[in-house]
Protein backbone atom coordinates (compact mmCIF):
# COMPACT_ATOMS: atom_id res chain seq x y z
CA UNK A 1 0.00 0.00 0.00
CA UNK A 2 1.67 3.16 -0.99
CA UNK A 3 2.42 5.90 1.69
CA UNK A 4 0.29 9.01 1.27
CA UNK A 5 2.37 11.92 2.26
CA UNK A 6 1.27 15.37 4.15
CA UNK A 7 2.70 18.20 2.83
CA UNK A 8 5.64 19.36 5.51
CA UNK A 9 4.71 20.93 8.24
CA UNK A 10 5.65 25.00 8.70
CA UNK A 11 5.31 27.41 11.43
CA UNK A 12 2.16 28.52 10.36
CA UNK A 13 0.18 24.95 9.82
CA UNK A 14 1.10 23.73 12.71
CA UNK A 15 -0.43 26.06 15.09
CA UNK A 16 -2.52 28.41 12.74
CA UNK A 17 -4.21 31.75 13.88
CA UNK A 18 -8.07 30.12 13.99
CA UNK A 19 -6.38 27.56 16.31
CA UNK A 20 -4.87 29.78 18.49
CA UNK A 21 -8.00 32.36 18.24
CA UNK A 22 -10.25 29.34 19.64
CA UNK A 23 -7.76 28.31 22.28
CA UNK A 24 -8.26 31.80 23.63
CA UNK A 25 -10.02 31.62 26.59
CA UNK A 26 -9.27 27.41 27.23
CA UNK A 27 -7.50 27.03 30.26
CA UNK A 28 -5.49 23.33 31.07
CA UNK A 29 -5.52 23.29 35.46
CA UNK A 30 -3.79 20.29 37.80
CA UNK A 31 -5.51 17.98 38.84
CA UNK A 32 -3.20 17.08 41.31
CA UNK A 33 -1.15 18.87 44.02
CA UNK A 34 1.98 20.28 42.03
CA UNK A 35 5.37 21.98 42.49
CA UNK A 36 6.81 24.77 40.88
CA UNK A 37 8.78 28.14 41.25
CA UNK A 38 6.56 30.96 39.92
CA UNK A 39 3.17 31.61 41.71
CA UNK A 40 0.32 30.70 39.48
CA UNK A 41 -3.48 29.16 39.68
CA UNK A 42 -2.43 25.46 40.72
CA UNK A 43 -2.24 24.04 44.33
CA UNK A 44 1.10 23.21 45.44
CA UNK A 45 2.21 20.72 47.56
CA UNK A 46 4.72 23.54 49.54
CA UNK A 47 2.86 25.31 52.35
CA UNK A 48 3.39 29.45 51.75
CA UNK A 49 2.25 32.63 51.89
CA UNK A 50 -1.18 32.88 49.27
CA UNK A 51 -4.72 33.59 50.83
CA UNK A 52 -5.79 29.93 51.21
CA UNK A 53 -5.85 28.66 54.45
CA UNK A 54 -5.08 25.11 55.18
CA UNK A 55 -4.12 24.40 58.79
CA UNK A 56 -3.04 26.02 61.83
CA UNK A 57 0.80 24.39 63.59
CA UNK A 58 1.81 25.41 66.72
CA UNK A 59 4.35 28.46 66.83
CA UNK A 60 8.12 27.60 66.84
CA UNK A 61 11.02 30.18 67.24
CA UNK A 62 11.78 31.41 63.89
CA UNK A 63 7.88 31.61 62.86
CA UNK A 64 6.97 34.77 61.75
CA UNK A 65 4.96 36.80 63.98
CA UNK A 66 2.52 38.04 61.40
CA UNK A 67 1.12 34.34 60.84
CA UNK A 68 0.30 33.85 64.40
CA UNK A 69 -4.16 33.34 64.68
CA UNK A 70 -4.32 35.40 67.54
CA UNK A 71 -7.96 33.97 68.35
CA UNK A 72 -6.58 30.53 68.29
CA UNK A 73 -3.79 30.93 70.58
CA UNK A 74 -6.17 32.42 72.50
CA UNK A 75 -8.98 29.88 73.24
CA UNK A 76 -5.62 27.34 73.24
CA UNK A 77 -3.55 29.15 75.71
CA UNK A 78 -0.67 28.41 73.43
CA UNK A 79 0.55 30.53 70.31
CA UNK A 80 -0.85 28.83 66.98
CA UNK A 81 0.59 30.05 63.51
CA UNK A 82 -1.93 30.13 60.27
CA UNK A 83 -0.69 27.78 57.33
CA UNK A 84 -1.49 28.64 53.70
CA UNK A 85 -1.64 26.50 50.26
CA UNK A 86 0.54 28.35 47.83
CA UNK A 87 -0.44 28.89 43.93
CA UNK A 88 2.03 28.07 41.86
CA UNK A 89 3.08 27.58 38.29
CA UNK A 90 2.38 24.18 36.57
CA UNK A 91 5.61 22.34 34.22
CA UNK A 92 4.00 20.55 31.72
CA UNK A 93 6.10 18.12 29.80
CA UNK A 94 5.14 16.61 26.51
CA UNK A 95 6.09 13.83 25.33
CA UNK A 96 5.77 13.15 21.37
CA UNK A 97 6.27 9.73 19.76
CA UNK A 98 7.93 10.63 16.52
CA UNK A 99 7.74 6.97 15.25
CA UNK A 100 7.67 6.38 11.64
CA UNK A 101 4.79 4.73 12.10
CA UNK A 102 2.99 8.15 12.34
CA UNK A 103 3.78 8.89 8.64
CA UNK A 104 0.33 7.18 7.46
CA UNK A 105 -1.40 9.89 5.55
CA UNK A 106 -5.07 8.74 5.07
CA UNK A 107 -6.90 11.39 2.73
CA UNK A 108 -3.39 13.43 3.05
CA UNK A 109 -3.86 13.97 6.68
CA UNK A 110 -1.24 12.41 8.67
CA UNK A 111 -1.25 11.51 12.20
CA UNK A 112 2.15 13.17 12.80
CA UNK A 113 1.24 16.42 11.87
CA UNK A 114 -2.23 15.88 13.73
CA UNK A 115 0.15 14.70 16.81
CA UNK A 116 2.27 18.21 15.88
CA UNK A 117 -0.26 20.44 16.25
CA UNK A 118 -2.54 18.83 19.51
CA UNK A 119 1.22 19.51 21.09
CA UNK A 120 1.54 22.82 19.41
CA UNK A 121 -1.84 23.71 20.76
CA UNK A 122 -1.08 22.18 24.49
CA UNK A 123 2.22 24.37 24.12
CA UNK A 124 0.33 27.65 23.39
CA UNK A 125 -2.08 27.68 26.16
CA UNK A 126 0.37 26.27 29.06
CA UNK A 127 2.63 29.26 28.29
CA UNK A 128 -0.90 31.70 27.98
CA UNK A 129 -1.27 30.46 31.54
CA UNK A 130 2.32 31.54 32.34
CA UNK A 131 2.77 28.03 33.14
CA UNK A 132 6.08 26.19 32.48
CA UNK A 133 5.96 23.69 29.34
CA UNK A 134 8.71 21.65 27.80
CA UNK A 135 8.95 19.03 24.96
CA UNK A 136 10.05 15.58 24.32
CA UNK A 137 10.46 14.14 20.89
CA UNK A 138 11.47 10.57 20.97
CA UNK A 139 12.41 7.49 18.27
CA UNK A 140 14.62 4.55 18.58
CA UNK A 141 17.10 6.89 16.05
CA UNK A 142 17.12 9.94 18.67
CA UNK A 143 15.21 11.74 21.75
CA UNK A 144 15.48 15.72 20.95
CA UNK A 145 14.99 17.30 24.46
CA UNK A 146 13.78 21.14 25.07
CA UNK A 147 14.04 22.39 28.40
CA UNK A 148 11.11 23.54 30.29
CA UNK A 149 10.54 27.15 30.18
CA UNK A 150 7.42 29.59 30.72
CA UNK A 151 8.83 32.48 28.78
CA UNK A 152 6.94 33.68 24.99
CA UNK A 153 10.35 32.54 23.43
CA UNK A 154 9.44 28.74 23.92
CA UNK A 155 6.97 28.47 22.11
CA UNK A 156 8.87 29.38 18.99
CA UNK A 157 11.32 26.86 20.02
CA UNK A 158 8.53 23.98 21.06
CA UNK A 159 7.22 24.97 17.60
CA UNK A 160 10.70 24.90 15.32
CA UNK A 161 11.12 21.63 16.89
CA UNK A 162 7.50 20.30 15.75
CA UNK A 163 8.69 21.55 12.38
CA UNK A 164 11.91 20.19 12.23
CA UNK A 165 11.86 17.01 13.91
CA UNK A 166 9.27 14.56 11.32
CA UNK A 167 8.65 11.10 11.66
CA UNK A 168 10.86 8.29 11.38
CA UNK A 169 12.30 4.80 12.96
CA UNK A 170 10.76 2.57 15.06
CA UNK A 171 8.97 3.59 18.87
CA UNK A 172 10.81 4.41 21.49
CA UNK A 173 8.22 5.72 24.03
CA UNK A 174 8.64 3.12 26.89
CA UNK A 175 12.13 4.00 27.03
CA UNK A 176 11.67 7.93 27.03
CA UNK A 177 8.95 7.32 29.73
CA UNK A 178 11.11 5.60 32.16
CA UNK A 179 14.33 8.30 31.80
CA UNK A 180 11.35 10.82 32.39
CA UNK A 181 11.36 9.82 35.91
CA UNK A 182 14.76 10.41 36.71
CA UNK A 183 14.91 14.12 34.59
CA UNK A 184 11.80 15.14 36.06
CA UNK A 185 12.07 15.37 39.74
CA UNK A 186 9.41 17.83 40.23
CA UNK A 187 5.90 16.97 40.29
CA UNK A 188 4.20 18.30 37.37
CA UNK A 189 1.89 17.03 34.54
CA UNK A 190 2.87 14.46 31.61
CA UNK A 191 0.89 14.71 28.35
CA UNK A 192 1.95 11.84 26.28
CA UNK A 193 1.11 12.24 22.31
CA UNK A 194 1.13 9.01 19.98
CA UNK A 195 -0.88 6.35 17.88
CA UNK A 196 -0.04 4.08 20.86
CA UNK A 197 0.49 1.50 18.03
CA UNK A 198 2.42 -0.98 19.76
CA UNK A 199 2.89 -3.18 22.78
CA UNK A 200 1.38 -1.39 25.69
CA UNK A 201 3.01 -3.30 28.46
CA UNK A 202 6.01 -1.16 28.70
CA UNK A 203 4.96 1.78 28.17
CA UNK A 204 1.88 1.37 31.03
CA UNK A 205 4.83 0.50 33.68
CA UNK A 206 6.53 3.65 33.27
CA UNK A 207 3.34 5.38 33.20
CA UNK A 208 2.44 4.15 36.47
CA UNK A 209 6.12 4.73 37.84
CA UNK A 210 5.72 8.65 37.05
CA UNK A 211 2.26 8.30 38.84
CA UNK A 212 4.47 6.95 41.78
CA UNK A 213 6.23 10.25 41.81
CA UNK A 214 3.38 12.74 41.98
CA UNK A 215 3.44 13.30 38.17
CA UNK A 216 -0.08 13.85 36.36
CA UNK A 217 -0.20 11.82 32.92
CA UNK A 218 -2.89 12.29 30.10
CA UNK A 219 -2.47 10.26 26.65
CA UNK A 220 -3.62 12.32 23.59
CA UNK A 221 -3.96 8.75 20.94
CA UNK A 222 -4.22 9.92 17.74
CA UNK A 223 -6.13 7.33 15.24
CA UNK A 224 -5.46 6.77 11.72
CA UNK A 225 -8.91 6.46 9.60
CA UNK A 226 -7.37 3.47 7.64
CA UNK A 227 -6.34 1.92 10.19
CA UNK A 228 -9.34 2.17 12.79
CA UNK A 229 -11.85 1.26 9.35
CA UNK A 230 -9.68 -0.76 7.58
CA UNK A 231 -11.30 -0.23 4.40
CA UNK A 232 -9.83 -2.58 2.52
CA UNK A 233 -11.53 -5.92 0.54
CA UNK A 234 -9.34 -7.01 -2.10
CA UNK A 235 -5.31 -8.10 -2.15
CA UNK A 236 -2.95 -5.34 -0.73
CA UNK A 237 0.21 -5.04 -0.36
CA UNK A 238 1.32 -3.01 3.13
CA UNK A 239 4.37 -1.21 3.55
CA UNK A 240 5.76 -1.15 7.41
CA UNK A 241 6.72 2.30 7.87
CA UNK A 242 9.18 1.38 10.85
CA UNK A 243 11.16 -1.42 9.18
CA UNK A 244 12.42 -0.63 5.51
CA UNK A 245 12.46 -3.24 3.43
CA UNK A 246 9.52 -5.79 5.14
CA UNK A 247 6.19 -5.63 3.34
CA UNK A 248 3.17 -8.59 3.04
CA UNK A 249 1.19 -8.89 0.68
CA UNK A 250 -2.14 -10.14 1.72
CA UNK A 251 -5.55 -11.03 0.89
CA UNK A 252 -7.91 -8.69 2.72
CA UNK A 253 -11.48 -10.07 2.59
CA UNK A 254 -10.66 -12.76 5.34
CA UNK A 255 -8.49 -10.52 7.16
CA UNK A 256 -11.20 -7.41 7.86
CA UNK A 257 -13.09 -9.43 10.69
CA UNK A 258 -9.93 -10.24 12.72
CA UNK A 259 -8.38 -7.31 12.15
CA UNK A 260 -11.03 -5.18 13.31
CA UNK A 261 -12.09 -7.64 16.56
CA UNK A 262 -8.65 -6.77 17.70
CA UNK A 263 -8.45 -3.37 17.01
CA UNK A 264 -11.37 -2.86 19.10
CA UNK A 265 -10.06 -4.87 21.66
CA UNK A 266 -7.08 -3.13 21.45
CA UNK A 267 -8.84 0.57 22.27
CA UNK A 268 -11.20 -0.69 24.83
CA UNK A 269 -7.99 -2.55 26.73
CA UNK A 270 -6.81 1.30 26.89
CA UNK A 271 -9.60 2.81 27.94
CA UNK A 272 -10.36 -0.05 31.10
CA UNK A 273 -6.55 0.60 31.89
CA UNK A 274 -6.43 4.38 32.03
CA UNK A 275 -10.07 4.21 33.66
CA UNK A 276 -8.51 1.89 36.15
CA UNK A 277 -5.29 4.03 36.99
CA UNK A 278 -6.63 7.30 36.97
CA UNK A 279 -5.21 8.11 33.57
CA UNK A 280 -7.14 10.65 30.94
CA UNK A 281 -7.08 9.62 28.18
CA UNK A 282 -7.92 11.35 24.64
CA UNK A 283 -8.45 9.75 21.27
CA UNK A 284 -9.06 11.36 18.43
CA UNK A 285 -8.92 11.21 14.57
CA UNK A 286 -5.99 12.24 12.35
CA UNK A 287 -9.09 14.22 10.25
CA UNK A 288 -10.55 15.82 13.42
CA UNK A 289 -10.18 19.52 14.34
CA UNK A 290 -7.66 19.46 16.86
CA UNK A 291 -9.01 23.12 18.57
CA UNK A 292 -12.52 20.96 18.83
CA UNK A 293 -11.23 17.70 20.31
CA UNK A 294 -9.31 20.09 22.95
CA UNK A 295 -12.51 22.12 23.75
CA UNK A 296 -14.38 19.11 24.19
CA UNK A 297 -11.55 17.72 26.65
CA UNK A 298 -10.97 20.40 28.71
CA UNK A 299 -14.90 21.07 29.47
CA UNK A 300 -15.31 17.34 29.92
CA UNK A 301 -12.04 18.03 32.48
CA UNK A 302 -13.17 21.18 34.00
CA UNK A 303 -17.12 19.36 34.26
CA UNK A 304 -15.86 16.16 35.66
CA UNK A 305 -13.06 17.93 38.16
CA UNK A 306 -16.18 20.49 39.48
CA UNK A 307 -18.23 17.51 40.31
CA UNK A 308 -16.05 16.29 43.09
Amino acid sequence: MPELKERGLTLDTVLPAETRDALRHLELFARKKVEGILHGAHRSRRKGVSTEFDHHKQYMPGDPIKHVDWKASARHERYFVKRYIEDTALNVRLVVDSSASHRQATGGVSAWGQIARIAASLAYLVLRQRDSVGLTLTNAAQCVWTSSSSTQTQLVRVLQALVTAGAKASDALDATLRSLVAREPRRGMVVVLSDLMFDPQETRSAIRALQARGHEVLIFQVRDPNAELFPFNRWMQFDSLEREGVRWRVDTVPLKRYYLEEYRQFMEEWKTWTRKHDVHFVTMRSDEPVETALSKYLALRTGREGKK
